[in-house]
């Protein structure tokens, strides 16, 4: 039976119809969550939980210590005793504190004990408790207190995991200082240059005198240097400091002073006017100034009337 076509019925016409309206804008697609990189989501999400979770924690810690009748302070060093109790059961609580000194500050060298009057003082000031936890010792904190009890540089190291090894440097007074100007105090010095906040004048009178600005940090290489020539270095009483690089040194029995070179100079014309001693006495020689800053010669400025005295050559 052939199939009869159904006929297309048509709706009732409406304005719209006859006046289709305007074609709209399609909306703007909205950001997904799997759209944004994985790395800034993460980070985004761990910041969240962090900031969450330090909010709730001060809450809890503020509700803790008022419902304990106690101050912050307190919770916290309650805290901290039991972290010190969890590092002893863990095997990092302080076990053992060494101080110790290392002559000369040499690392090649056996660092000894010291005397226990300054092992009490550094140990105090260090403020390292035994049983504390390991990982709360910051060395450098550490070396910044002790630091102020004047003992010099000093070195603190944590040897894993319950021991503090404090080494100090061993202090050698080598100088007694006057910086600020004549009349000014004397101080004894180091060799690195630092005076001691304690120490008696008159049991290192025996000391050569450093006079001038920056003269406490140069007395260590202008000891060492004239150290290598004992006659020179018996009769040298003050040393004075000239512009920052060079010395005037005054020997006992001369009223004036030799003129030095510079300091990188200064071990050559030192060995130079100890030869020239040893051959002529050149300190003992009448004159109003000696001059040793050429590199060939040491030039004398003679006492007018004063025979002429025969000198070697060249130096």
């Amino acid at each position: 039976m052939p199939k009869v076509k159904r006929p297309q019925i048509a709706g009732p016409a409406y304005d719209d119809d006859l006046n289709p309206p305007r074609r709209r804008a399609p909306p703007a697609p909205t950001r997904r969550a799997r759209d944004i990189p994985y790395s800034v989501a993460w980070f985004r999400d761990r910041i969240a939980t962090y900031a969450l979770g330090t909010i709730i924690c001060g809450a809890v810690m503020l509700t803790i210590a008022a419902w304990m009748g106690g101050t912050l302070g307190a919770f916290g060093n309650r805290m901290n005793n039991g972290f010190n109790v969890i590092a002893g059961w863990a095997g990092i609580a302080v076990r053992d504190v060494k101080v110790c000194q290392r002559p000369d500050g040499d690392p090649s060298r056996i660092c000894t004990p010291i005397d226990g009057q300054l092992t009490a003082k550094v140990l105090e000031a260090a403020e390292v408790r035994e049983g504390a936890n390991i990982l709360s010792a910051d060395p450098h904190g550490i070396r910044d207190r002790i630091e102020k009890l004047d003992v010099g540089a000093v070195s603190v190291q944590r040897q894993w995991p319950d021991r503090i090894r404090i080494e100090l440097e061993q202090r050698k007074p080598i100088a007694l200082s006057q910086e600020e100007g004549e009349g000014s105090a004397w101080r004894v010095v180091d060799q690195s240059g630092r005076a001691f906040a304690e120490a008696d004048l008159t049991r290192y009178a025996r000391l050569p005198r450093v006079v001038g600005k920056d003269a406490s940090q140069a007395a260590a290489a202008l000891v060492a240097a004239i150290a290598h020539y004992p006659d020179l270095a018996e009769r040298m009483e003050i040393a004075y400091r000239v512009n920052g690089r060079r010395w005037d040194l005054k020997f006992t029995g001369r009223t004036d002073v030799v003129a030095m070179p510079v300091d990188a100079r200064l071990s050559e014309q030192l060995d130079a006017l100890n030869l020239m001693q040893a051959q002529t006495r050149v300190l003992d020689l009448p004159a109003t100034h000696i001059d040793a800053r050429h590199p060939k010669y040491i030039a004398l400025r003679p006492i007018p009337g004063a025979a002429a005295v025969p000198l070697s050559g060249d130096t």
